[in-house]
């Protein structure tokens, strides 16, 4: 493997089949919620949000690779600077938005356990502490403004809002320019085995610490799955698609294996899908080197396409939002829905229609209106405030603007 990782121009361009890939992350994941919210029992695929935040993860992993190659000749990794404006540009991504309903949801705390509530009385096995809603104390607000709160069990799962995986984002980003630096100097595979072992030895040797979490916000955690994407990257940029698959799904074996000795394990199934799941990335991402070029060649040219139109722009553009926010809006809808004897004596899947097609105009809605302002604007002010500290970056001639 060439550990200096070569930039063939041709591959430095936006790859617009991604924003439809973080639209059905996001509608994958509130329409897991409303299927619980709404008393719908487990369905296979549509009830693992776990696994469509897993696709998050994939994603941002691969994202920040393939962002890396574009920059590195203007914003050298061996540069501290480097470091600090990668900081800057992910806080100012994440953290207006985040902030905003934040604060939202720390306000609606008392209105959403109640609605929590209504719900349980009606399906039990769905409550989770109300806790979750209630703590307005100082600490938790210090715990999430600074996002240390995915270190801390106490305070991991403690708003309305499904942020233990935002906590977990910003974990990855700390320590991302370090992997992206151990990958550059000793290779990736070497960086990628020390990596999951360092891992797997905090594991060991923090037993109890692990288990307090009721969510995996640990990046020691989900770190695996953030590499499998960054795998993705490298492969488009140095090729062989199918070693770098190989290696991937090793990865993602390894960790299946690690977790189910420390008796943390999942599903088979989910754990397959997963593993699919990643497979499938690399033939979207593949640059011609993966072997089929006939009827899967074919099918990775309809998939993008499908994921590149206007719709699957917008449901990539209100992603973020549509993500963080939809628990604020469905569970005011389905504690109210839980109110009516009529609703509750629909068949399970009738009252999950109902539910989602309440939610989903207000959560798009409102989405749309926050990208356009909200996310849009902090975005901008931290590419003004990167670039007091860069160069003007090096990128393809006729390169669109990279994902975000």
């Amino acid at each position: 493997m060439n550990q200096g990782f070569p930039i063939p121009a041709g591959r430095q361009i936006h790859l617009p089949w991604l924003d439809g890939l973080r639209g059905i992350a996001a509608m994958w994941v509130l329409a897991s919620h409303v299927q619980i919210l709404s008393g719908m029992r487990d369905i296979p695929v549509l009830s693992w949000g776990g696994i469509a935040v897993d696709l998050f993860m994939l994603l941002s992993g691969f994202l920040m690779a393939h962002n890396y190659f574009l920059r590195r000749r203007a914003e050298p990794w061996d540069e501290p600077r480097t470091f600090f404006m990668f900081w800057l540009r992910r806080f100012f991504r994440i953290a207006p938005l985040y902030y905003l309903l934040l604060i939202v949801a720390i306000g609606m705390g008392a209105m959403l356990a109640e609605d929590r509530s209504s719900i349980a009385a009606i399906w039990p096995s769905t409550m989770t502490p109300l806790h979750r809603y209630l703590d307005g104390s100082v600490g938790n607000y210090l715990a999430h403004l600074s996002f240390a709160f995915g270190f801390l069990p106490d305070y991991a799962f403690r708003t309305a809002l499904p942020d233990w995986s935002i906590g977990l984002e910003m974990q990855f980003y700390l320590v991302f320019p370090f992997l992206m630096l151990a990958f550059s100097r000793f290779g990736a595979f070497r960086a990628s085995v020390a990596a999951l072992a360092i891992c797997a030895l905090a594991w060991l040797l923090l037993p109890t610490y692990f288990q307090r979490f009721e969510m995996p916000s640990l990046i020691f955690m989900k770190l695996f799955v953030f590499m499998a994407g960054m795998w993705v990257a490298i492969a488009r940029q140095e090729g062989p698609m199918t070693r770098s698959m190989l290696s991937a799904v090793g990865i993602i074996v390894l960790w299946a294996l690690v977790q189910r000795h420390m008796q943390a394990g999942e599903p088979h199934l989910m754990s397959l899908f997963r593993l699919l799941m990643v497979v499938g990335m690399f033939y979207l991402m593949n640059n011609g080197t993966l072997p089929g070029s006939g009827l899967s060649g074919r099918v990775v040219r309809e998939m993008r396409k499908l994921l590149s139109g206007r719709v699957a722009r917008f449901l990539g553009d209100t992603s973020y939002c549509v993500y963080l926010l939809h628990l604020l809006i469905l569970l005011p809808v389905a504690g109210a829905l839980a109110r009516y004897e009529a609703y509750v004596a629909l068949p399970s899947p009738v009252r999950f229609l109902i539910c989602l097609a309440l939610v989903m105009p207000p959560v798009y809605l409102v989405s749309w209106a926050l990208f356009r302002t909200v996310e849009t604007y902090g975005i901008q002010f931290g590419r003004s405030v990167v670039r007091l500290f860069s160069r003007p970056a090096v990128t393809a001639p006729g390169a669109r603007r990279a994902n975000t």
